[in-house]
């Protein structure tokens, strides 16, 4: 298992799943208050503490579907849970920079395919 990539599943998994209003609210420190509460959660022995702590401090449900919710299982149940919670608290930042890129590139593929749309909508 790639412990750098399951961390950064594990953190998109959650990152989605934080609701807008949240987001939007804190939009000027979310990526730090994401960064802080990540590495702050990431203090105990569990991924499943953490994931729970982690959640519970961003009102956050894991797994935006079902895909992504058997994807995080698998983390959740991997018994990776040092090696992963010791990256979480080590790289903390590399990890959400990680997160960051990801939700980017998934960002800019989405309003590409909307450019698209609407450019054969129009017939162009």
């Amino acid at each position: 298992m790639d412990i750098k990539a399951a961390a950064v599943d594990l953190l998109t998994g959650i990152w989605r799943m934080i609701p807008a209003e949240y987001k939007s609210r804190y939009r000027m420190s979310i990526w730090q208050q994401f960064e802080d509460r990540v590495r702050s959660a990431a203090y105990t022995n569990s991924l499943g503490k953490f994931v729970n702590s982690l959640c519970s401090s961003l009102q956050a449900a894991p797994g935006a579907n079902a895909e992504e919710r058997v994807k995080l299982e698998a983390i959740l149940n991997s018994g990776h849970d040092r090696e992963l919670l010791k990256l979480l608290r080590e790289q903390t930042t590399l990890i959400v920079l990680m997160v960051r890129v990801a939700n980017q590139e998934r960002r800019d593929a989405f309003l590409a395919s909307m450019e698209e749309q609407d450019d054969e909508n129009l017939g162009v």
